[in-house]
């Protein structure tokens, strides 16, 4: 049996995340933890004016999220997590549930915004003890003519 945590964010990375985890990888037994850091860092939301309305959006987005872990094959549950740095709430959290696998998306932010916070799945990558999946949503890929 796995331990899989999918951190969650309002974004449709997420539910790709969420889709892709359920249709690809999920087995019978499997225990599935998901959670929701809040992104506050500092006075981002001069860069980002969503910060202020995230938390409101989540409750309602995080809706579907949820409605997953109330499929009779899944046995899952929801958490909201609290933390500075994202990355570093994710890995701790992982130690504490003892995961065997972190399935995130990646928001694909920009440089600027990127270059300031960091990326929050690559440090997830970094930092963590065990593996990690990091789903990338098929619209944000970079074709070469």
């Amino acid at each position: 049996m796995a331990s899989v945590l999918i951190p969650l964010d309002s974004s449709k990375n997420s539910e790709f995340c969420m889709e892709f985890y359920l249709n690809h990888i999920h087995r019978p037994g499997n225990k599935v933890f998901t959670c929701y850091v809040a992104d506050y860092f500092g006075d981002v939301g001069v860069l980002d004016g969503r910060c202020f309305y995230s938390h409101t959006y989540l409750v309602s987005s995080c809706t579907s999220f949820i409605v997953f872990l109330y499929l009779p094959q899944i046995d899952g549950t929801f958490t909201r997590l609290q933390g500075r740095e994202a990355w570093h709430v994710i890995v701790e959290y992982a130690k504490k549930i003892n995961a065997t696998l972190i399935v995130m998306g990646s928001r694909g932010l920009g440089k600027l915004r990127r270059t300031i916070l960091g990326s929050v799945s690559e440090s997830v990558l970094h930092h963590s003890e065990v593996p990690v999946l990091i789903c990338k949503h098929p619209h944000h890929s970079h074709h070469h003519h």
